[in-house]
């Protein structure tokens, strides 16, 4: 009989399939064997899983932020004369922060100064200037009215009348010139006025102070640079209030029912072992049309520390109640980047089964975690399995 290669690779595939099913039943007997040889152990605190209410709760990325930040940036040209605070320095309100050059800026502040100087000085004449005038008009006119009733009665001449009301016109002309020119003056004085308030503020430029207590979390120059007007100097934050910034899903906002006032716990990457309870401060009214999501602000408790701006964490947002099956996070069991936890069966055999979790909640007795996928209600699983590898063991009955 001659063999082709077809026939001699049918014959290699069926011998090596008789080999494993003799191999699997093999190894099956031993199981029995080593089922019914089981070590048995005691001392462990079980619980029999059932369903039970957790919030229900909506997850979002987010990011901490303070809720008063100040970025400080030059009004004026200028050299950086002295720069009086470092990154990480607290501060009060008021306080100098960096010291610009400001001779040139005190130069005109002065100017405006000698300006108003002479326009006071200039109204007060003005003023003495219409008081004469006045009195020169009542005069003139008093006497006026006098020859008036003599020219009446024909006790005057007509040339010595022309003269005294020549003198009358002369006197309330004075007088309007009197008028315009302290108006005039006026407006000079608040014209030099004004420039002296501006030549003040344009100087206060030159020293740049915190606008409240807070924290430098920024400095963008040294001694030396050239300052231009709109280039941040430094930037204070309050250290004392922070919120959370996440951004949702618009779709999730409008089926929770998401608003001001709703409960919501934080957590942040750089604080794994702490939670925070808050509540949605600000809630957008629209959606971005690009991402079709809704920013939420979430304020955090002041009294907490460590918290500094730029901490990426997650916020939950609680929007009622559900059922779910939850275990404490101790029950869980460690292989690698795999969790498991260990299901006692009807018969008492303890066997590790791998699980999916859900979120984690917290408890008067410890964190509680959910789980997904891989046992169901009814189930009995080990509490405090600690380090021990209870797989394939027994659990011996009443302990």
């Amino acid at each position: 009989m001659k063999f082709t290669d077809g026939n001699r690779k049918k014959m290699v595939l069926v011998g090596g399939a008789l080999l494993l099913v003799a191999v699997l039943a093999g190894c099956g007997g031993g199981g029995k064997e080593q089922a019914q040889a089981a070590e048995s152990v005691s001392g462990l605190r079980t619980e029999r899983l059932q369903l039970q209410t957790v919030p229900d709760e909506v997850e979002a990325p987010g990011t901490l932020r303070s809720v008063m930040t100040a970025p400080l940036t030059a009004r004026v040209m200028g050299t950086v004369v002295d720069v009086h605070v470092r990154e990480g320095d607290a501060v009060k309100r008021g306080q100098l922060l960096i010291s610009l050059d400001e001779r040139e800026l005190v130069a005109r502040r002065n100017a405006a100064r000698a300006a108003m100087d002479e326009a006071k000085a200039g109204r007060e004449e003005a003023a003495r200037g219409l008081a004469m005038a006045q009195a020169q008009a009542d005069v003139a006119s008093k006497t006026y009215e006098r020859f008036q009733y003599l020219k009446q009665q024909k006790s005057v001449s007509p040339q010595e009348f022309d003269e005294v009301e020549a003198k009358f016109r002369s006197a309330q002309a004075g007088l309007a010139a009197a008028k315009a020119r302290q108006e005039q003056v006026e407006a000079t004085n608040v014209r030099a006025e004004s420039e002296v308030r501006a030549a003040d503020t344009m100087a206060s430029y030159a020293r740049i102070v915190a606008p409240f207590d807070g924290v430098v979390v920024r400095r963008s120059v040294d001694p030396g640079m050239m300052a231009s007007p709109g280039m941040l100097l430094v930037e204070v934050e309050d250290a004392s209030r922070y919120r959370m910034e996440a951004t949702i899903a618009a779709s999730a906002v409008a089926a929770r029912g998401l608003k001001r006032g709703t409960r919501a716990r934080v957590r942040l990457d750089a604080l794994p072992e702490r939670e925070f309870e808050g509540t949605v401060a600000e809630l957008e009214g629209g959606a971005d049309p690009a991402s079709q999501t809704v920013r939420a602000k979430v304020d955090v408790p002041s009294a907490v520390g460590g918290l500094r701006s730029g901490l990426f964490g997650r916020v939950l947002f609680c929007c009622g109640e559900r059922q779910a099956l939850v275990l404490p996070r101790k029950a869980l069991v460690e292989r690698g980047q795999l969790r498991g936890v260990f299901v006692v069966g009807v018969d008492g055999m303890i066997q590790l089964r791998l699980v999916t979790l859900g979120r984690s909640f917290p408890g008067d007795s410890g964190e509680r975690v959910e789980i997904l996928s891989g046992i169901d209600a009814g189930e009995t699983v080990v509490l405090d399995p600690g380090t021990r590898n209870l797989d394939g063991r027994k659990l011996e009955a009443g302990r």
